[in-house]
């Protein structure tokens, strides 16, 4: 009996020793990945930022630098989404702002016919993506969507991107793209609890984000398609929403 409780005490120990192992490991880990983070948000410019992200691999994903929200299995529903939806919206030019790698969405565009220009602020991920996928349809180019003009377009899809923003940053996003001549807007909103609060950020940092909600209200009334954009596995639910250019907010109060 005394041998069978020094075992069982034995284990519990090591169980114990283990947890505050792993405990301690991943505080390391999320501290570095502060310090990261910190290193980045000091740089000046957005585009020193992001890329100093890509340099980095900053996202870890082993199969796309632009994160693994940019995997093929990630974005299956969204990619099923588009290939039967656009064509119903007569969607013929679309404006991919921030583009990323184009690790997804090559998939798309091979099923439907339509206009392809990718947008990104790094220059290595443009010159790259214009060696890999350019053809008559699909071009890639650099542009800051805060900033910058875009072409005309039917839809306008800025994905994975909001939630990287300030408020000063978004701002300029919706004044910039006021001025774009484009008939739908696709962007990412997280799925959230009621009580939830936006809060701001330094652009390139993370956080969620609730475009129906203050400072953004977006009017959840007007949005015309939305899908579930992450895979049933995934903890952290969020959506794609489709809205027409006169229903997007022009600007924030914050």
């Amino acid at each position: 009996m005394d041998i069978d409780l020094t075992i069982l005490i034995g284990i519990s120990v090591l169980l114990i020793i283990i947890y505050l192992f792993a405990t301690f490991k991943k505080r390391i880990k999320q501290k570095k990945k502060i310090a990261e983070i910190n290193l980045i948000t000091e740089k000046g410019t957005l585009k020193e930022r992001f890329n100093l992200i890509y340099e980095k691999n900053y996202w870890k994903s082993k199969e796309s630098i632009s994160g693994n929200g940019s995997e093929i299995h990630y974005t299956e529903k969204l990619r099923n989404w588009m290939i039967d939806v656009l064509p119903k919206y007569q969607i013929k030019k679309l404006i991919d702002a921030p583009c990323g790698d184009f690790n997804w969405m090559k998939f798309v565009v091979s099923e439907i016919e339509i206009e392809y220009y990718g947008f990104d602020i790094v220059d290595s991920l443009i010159k790259n993506n214009n060696a890999l996928y350019r053809n008559d349809k699909v071009q890639f180019d650099i542009a800051n969507i805060c900033e910058d003009k875009l072409p005309d377009c039917d839809l306008l899809m800025v994905r994975d991107c909001l939630f990287h923003l300030s408020y000063n940053d978004i701002n300029k996003f919706l004044k910039n793209i006021a001025n774009t001549n484009y008939k739908y807007l696709l962007t990412t909103t997280h799925i959230v609890e009621k009580n939830f609060v936006n809060k701001d950020i330094k652009s390139a940092d993370y956080r969620l984000i609730d475009l129906f909600k203050e400072p953004f209200n977006f009017d959840s009334k007007k949005v015309i398609n939305r899908v579930d954009d992450f895979p049933t596995d995934y903890p952290v639910p969020r959506e794609m929403i489709l809205i027409c250019k006169p229903d997007v907010p022009k600007f924030i109060k914050y």
